[in-house]
């Protein structure tokens, strides 16, 4: 009767996550899709297994100025998108150094990484999407076959 309790806990909590988590979603689209229409987008990411991550979407007008800066940051599916106003009017590429260093190393790196998807996205390239944790140890073993196999 435990057992049945207990798989009955897990299968409602993850029903609850999965139903919160489309929810986390439909929130990103709906941001995204409100600053599309307004000009371009660059979106960078900090991923955290164990530590909170970053999402950053940057809205950019054609010189590569900042209008407009949103950050969604935790480790929870309860996160959203907050403005973060010291970005905006800052140039994307030539920000001001004390701007960048008064932001967390998350931000920092979620900056980085919208400047280099802005890049490779305007010079007409494919942004790579990179493995997933799981994929990653995954792929060691992948390798080892193949290099036996």
């Amino acid at each position: 009767m435990a057992i049945l309790i207990a798989v009955g806990c897990l299968a409602v909590g993850f029903l609850l996550q999965s139903v919160l988590g489309f929810w986390q979603i439909k929130n990103f689209n709906e941001r995204y899709r409100a600053m599309r229409e307004e000009g371009q987008v660059a979106i960078g990411r900090s991923k955290g297994i164990l530590r909170t991550g970053v999402i950053l979407m940057l809205l950019v007008d054609r010189k590569g100025n900042i209008i407009r800066a949103e950050r969604m940051q935790g480790m929870t599916i309860f996160a959203r998108f907050k403005e973060i106003a010291a970005l905006a009017e800052q140039p994307l590429f030539f920000m001001d150094k004390p701007v960048e260093e008064k932001l967390d190393p998350f931000t920092k790196k979620a900056l980085h990484d919208a400047r280099h998807v802005y890049r490779v996205v305007k010079a007409g390239g494919e942004v790579k999407t990179p493995k997933a944790p799981l994929a990653k140890v995954l792929s060691v073993f992948t390798r080892k076959r193949e290099v036996n196999g």
